[in-house]
């Protein structure tokens, strides 16, 4: 189970204890874990390659675990990934990056809202966060937040006595999801990270020219971007997609895209497209229960099977 926030923030505790709850009813073994974040250090470096070491050792290690827990068999040969939001996108890369490291893919994949398609031109426009607390022109200091080492664990402070989510450049890392949102710099900024103002200090570089990088090679793009790996063939794990049509962070229209193109290819998949739903709609209410009640029983039933 693999937490949202940007590719930047939150933590492992992050998941929904509802769907936890679902999965032991489903005879899951939950696992929720953590990962390094951008943009101390690339998203190849860091968080996809988390994900994927994850999926080896709930192969080959947690099996071997003393858990103290009376008559529990955890069988390594059969492992879902779930993920939410940004979560969802490390989910949906460990189909392709486990591939590439001779590693068993994944059995089944379930991602809710996630980003699916990065070499969409929605990537390349401004986008304008409804949970924005300020305007896009309020200055603010990009680099503040960035730690020397990477990190696997923040929670805003903003968000503490706020039951939803607050993005806010009160925050210096949600200051890195409004800068890549309001700048169109998700890619820039997730496959080349910044820097911290130590290390700067040793480039002799300008803070400002952070602000606005230029975009990656679409063979950088591609290596991240789930879509653009079942184009090319390297993407074939049976996948469930769950997205709001008014999520305003990443279009409905990606996750029908993505399961078109497994269908096409003869991958198993499916997915909720839930009417009038916003962007982390399960975390802050019981909207869409049914639907995600289905979702599950769908995952096990590829694991089952």
């Amino acid at each position: 189970m693999i937490h949202g926030g940007g590719h930047v923030m939150f933590t492992k505790k992050e998941v929904n204890p509802k769907q936890v709850k679902l999965l032991l009813d489903q005879g899951f073994l939950p696992v929720s874990i953590e990962y390094r974040f951008c943009p101390e250090i690339n998203i190849l470096e860091g968080p996809m390659t988390d994900a994927c070491d994850a999926l080896l050792w709930a192969r080959h290690q947690l099996p071997h675990l003393k858990l103290n827990c009376p008559g529990l068999r955890v069988d390594g040969s059969k492992v879902a990934v779930v993920g939410w939001s940004t979560g969802g996108h490390l989910a949906m890369t460990t189909a392709f990056t486990s591939r590439q490291k001779g590693i068993q893919p994944p059995d089944a994949i379930l991602a809710f809202y996630c980003p699916t398609d990065y070499e969409s031109e929605w990537w390349t426009r401004p986008i304008y966060p409804i949970p924005g607390q300020q305007s896009p022109d309020t200055p603010y200091d990009l680099l503040e937040g960035v730690q020397d080492e990477p990190i696997a664990s923040h929670y805003p402070k903003t968000n503490i006595n706020y039951p939803g989510m607050l993005m806010s450049l009160e925050d210096p890392r949600w200051r890195f999801v409004l800068h890549m949102n309001w700048r169109a710099q998700h890619l820039p900024v997730l496959l080349n990270g910044l820097p911290s103002k130590r290390r700067l200090l040793t480039t002799g570089q300008s803070p400002d020219s952070f602000y606005r990088m230029p975009m990656p090679s679409k063979e950088r793009i591609q290596a991240i971007s789930p879509m653009s790996q079942i184009v090319k063939g390297n993407y074939r794990t049976p996948t469930y997609l769950i997205h709001g049509t008014a999520d305003d962070l990443i279009p409905w229209e990606h996750s029908q895209r993505v399961v078109d193109g497994l269908r096409e290819r003869g991958v198993e998949s499916g997915i909720e497209v839930l009417d009038g739903v916003e962007h982390l709609f399960d975390t802050f209410s019981d909207k869409g229960w049914e639907e995600i009640q289905r979702a599950y029983r769908w995952l096990a039933r590829q694991i089952h099977q």
